[in-house]
């Protein structure tokens, strides 16, 4: 899959969820439906493979900042979330989904710096599947 090039409407199940808002880092776009995690500052980036980073949910709009720290995107987490998937299995229900860019998770063999977005809730097909992202986020990671 690929990462975000405009807002997705993202398919959610739960009603228990929280929203919160992130301070964002400078020059960043964060489309809505989007993958959102903490860069090194604690401000709210595109969530990428990258070697560090913390998850924190869904975004809830599409925001496009200009100064580091003047611009808040609203983030969702707590509930399920339909994500594309690069390659999962049934067998991987119950298993850590990995961050492979804002639009896309995969179990940890398949990115690099297995940043954890949440628990694979619900298999779909080997390109989709339901995934339970934690009030908050997972700073610390999943169980697997």
């Amino acid at each position: 899959m690929t990462a975000l090039a405009a807002d997705a409407n993202r398919k959610t199940r739960g009603t228990s969820g929280r929203q919160v808002g992130y301070l964002m880092a400078a020059s960043q776009t964060i489309y809505k439906g989007g993958l959102v995690m903490l860069n090194g500052s604690g401000l709210a980036v595109p969530a990428t493979d990258a070697a560090a980073g913390i998850v924190v949910g869904v975004a809830d709009e599409k925001v496009v900042s200009a100064a580091s720290g003047s611009y808040w995107i609203k983030v969702r987490s707590g509930e399920s979330f339909l994500f594309a998937a690069s390659s999962i299995t049934q067998a991987m229900v119950g298993v850590a989904m990995y961050v492979v860019d804002d639009n896309t998770v995969d179990d940890a063999a398949g990115p690099t710096n297995d940043r954890p977005v949440g628990v694979l809730e619900e298999f779909v097909s080997t390109t989709q599947g339901w995934v339970f992202i934690p009030a908050g986020g997972s700073p610390t990671g999943v169980a697997a």
